[in-house]
């Protein structure tokens, strides 16, 4: 069986409207500025019912650059904050076949909210081998609401 590749792409929030919304640095006036500063209200926004949670996630890469299992948050969004180095995201919509997996670039300076429900893998660091990036989701979410599943291997072309 011939493995399958998949080439990243840059996140954007058309391409990423039915994974969930991309949180980039705003290009419209600020809501409110000052002498030293100046702030964007609402620049996303999302629900998540509870308490949440801050966590970090280092990621390495993953042999030959595959992916072979997925996860999925059925009562929370997740948001994935890079930290230090932009990383791969794989992503797919429940119910649709492994071939439909999307990779996406998220560089440093940028978020991705995933919609509840929809799979994902670690993220895969890019321009170095370890990457450190915020996870921010409903309290305990990783212990109480997670689902996991294997998939065959696919190669993400870095």
């Amino acid at each position: 069986m011939n493995t399958l590749t998949k080439k990243i792409i840059p996140v954007n929030p058309v391409n990423f409207a039915k994974f969930g919304k991309v949180v980039s640095l705003p290009r419209e006036k600020p809501t409110a500025e000052g002498d030293t500063f100046k702030f964007w209200a609402n620049i996303a926004n999302y629900r998540i019912n509870g308490k949440t949670e801050i966590g970090l996630c280092t990621v390495t890469l993953p042999r030959g650059n595959r992916v072979n299992s997925l996860e999925c948050h059925l009562h929370t969004p997740e948001i994935l904050i890079p930290v230090d180095v932009p990383f791969a995201l794989p992503l797919l919509i429940e119910g649709e076949p492994e071939e439909n997996l999307k990779i996406f670039r998220v560089n440093v300076g940028e978020a991705v909210v995933i919609n509840p429900g929809v799979w994902h893998s670690a993220s895969i660091p890019l321009e170095k081998s370890e990457a450190t990036y915020f996870v921010i989701f409903r309290y305990q979410t990783s212990q109480k609401d997670i689902e996991k599943k294997s998939i065959n291997d696919i190669e993400i072309l870095i």
